[in-house]
């Protein structure tokens, strides 16, 4: 996307949470890190002139979309949210649809063996796991070790064949798994995994976009948007 706006001889602007994993430096200027209360994201917009926003963030980084379509809305500038479309299960699936990751892990049964790549931020949810124990894979090891006895860090960087997600489902005697619905093709191995092994999965349903946002789910659509100022 960002090349097609650079092509156009847009002046694009790149705001990243953190360094995405195994990409390449961004041909346009870049910010990394989250907003803090000193640095808002309605002071740097207006710093950086920004007059149209293509919001291109994580399906579950809820918050950062929010806070950039409410800062559009009130300033009377152009938002867009770039969302690749969910997962959705096949006849040959079987999937619990579940509110949240604490949802979740509330609907595990006593005594499974879970794998789960949630993410770091949700490391709480799994206070009150009542299954065997919990696999929570990380792209990087944490210096400290798991709160809960019930808890073990996996590290791993993606991607992943199905056929590796296989393997470490049956290694570890996998019997049920949680997902965040992020979508997209590179992430759907452990799904592909799951449903060749018959694991369950308990899928964390996407937050909803912003209210009133137009939304649209490939780079085509966000590049045709664009070009209809």
């Amino acid at each position: 996307m960002i090349i097609g706006l650079v092509s156009r001889g847009r002046n694009v602007i790149a705001s990243l949470p953190e360094p995405e994993r195994g990409m390449e430096p961004l041909p346009v200027p870049t910010r990394l890190g989250p907003f803090s209360e000193r640095e808002t994201l309605e002071d740097w917009a207006q710093a950086q002139n920004v007059v149209t926003v293509l919001d291109a963030s994580h399906p579950f980084d809820d918050h950062i979309s929010n806070q950039a379509s409410q800062y559009c809305r009130r300033n009377g500038l152009r938002y867009l949210r770039v969302l690749r479309s969910s997962w959705r299960p096949t006849s040959q699936d079987q999937w619990t649809a579940c509110a949240t990751t604490r949802a979740a892990v509330e609907a595990v049964p006593i005594g499974a063996r879970v794998f789960s790549n949630t993410g770091w931020a949700s490391l709480p949810d799994y206070a009150t796991f009542a299954g065997q124990i919990v696999y929570l894979r990380q792209t990087r090891l944490p210096s400290a070790p798991p709160p809960w006895p019930h808890v073990r860090f996996l590290e791993g960087k993606p991607p992943f064949s199905q056929r590796e997600e296989q393997q470490l489902f049956e290694s570890l005697r996998i019997t049920r798994l949680i997902s965040r619905n992020v979508g997209g093709i590179a992430s759907m191995s452990k799904l592909l995994a799951a449903r060749q092994l018959g694991i369950r999965v308990l899928m964390v349903e996407r937050p909803p976009a912003p209210p009133g946002s137009r939304v649209v789910e490939s780079v085509a659509e966000a590049l045709a948007w664009e070009a209809d100022a």
